[in-house]
């Protein structure tokens, strides 16, 4: 006599694959979620609101005492709407500093008359209303002449040889621009020799 049981197998072939779908749909999201949430906060903490200077410029040697050299770091726009961004902090870098300069910022009130003053050696006989720089400052970053525009000057200290090379600027942007916050580096190559 044979005893029979009933024991069912079950073929592993024959199983729903669909949790497994979702598990992966679910970490496919999650991926794309972080990603996004990575390229908002790149985005977020590195505002764009000023464009690089795109030139340089270096100058014949002159007597220390004659020397300091000012130039723009943020021009107008050239289009486009006014924007007020707030300016929490400027930092220069060197890339050769053996004249122990300084650089001190500034602030032009461009006048309908005026314009920018790209690089010269005495900023008042080119912008009427210069105020220092002190954080926190608002900026008028409009089209000349509604426009502010920011310049370093550079003084040595003693002869030799300072090469601005950027300028780090911390700044907040308002609500149409999601308050934005962050540094940008303009690019200003800037040489002066002093003797």
């Amino acid at each position: 006599m044979s005893a029979a049981t009933d024991v069912s197998t079950t073929d592993a072939s024959a199983q729903p694959r669909r949790p497994r779908r979702k598990v992966v749909l679910t970490w496919v999201l999650v991926g794309a979620l972080v990603l996004a949430a990575l390229f908002t906060w790149r985005w977020w903490t590195h505002p764009t609101a000023f464009d690089d200077l795109g030139d340089s410029g270096r100058l014949d040697p002159l007597p220390v005492a004659d020397a300091a050299l000012s130039t723009t770091v943020i021009y107008p726009k050239a289009s486009g709407s006014a924007e007020t961004v707030t300016i929490d902090g400027l930092d220069a870098t060197f890339s050769e500093n053996s004249a122990a300069a300084t650089a001190t910022f500034w602030v032009c009130h461009l006048a309908p008359d005026e314009d920018p003053i790209g690089a010269v050696h005495d900023p008042s006989s080119v912008c009427g209303d210069i105020e220092s720089f002190e954080p926190p400052m608002r900026f008028e970053h409009g089209v000349a002449p509604d426009s502010d525009y920011l310049f370093v000057t550079i003084t040595p200290s003693r002869p030799g040889v300072a090469r601005l090379q950027s300028v780090d600027i911390e700044y907040r942007r308002s609500g149409e621009h999601f308050y934005q916050r962050g540094t940008q580096t303009i690019h200003v190559d800037r040489k002066l020799t002093a003797r």
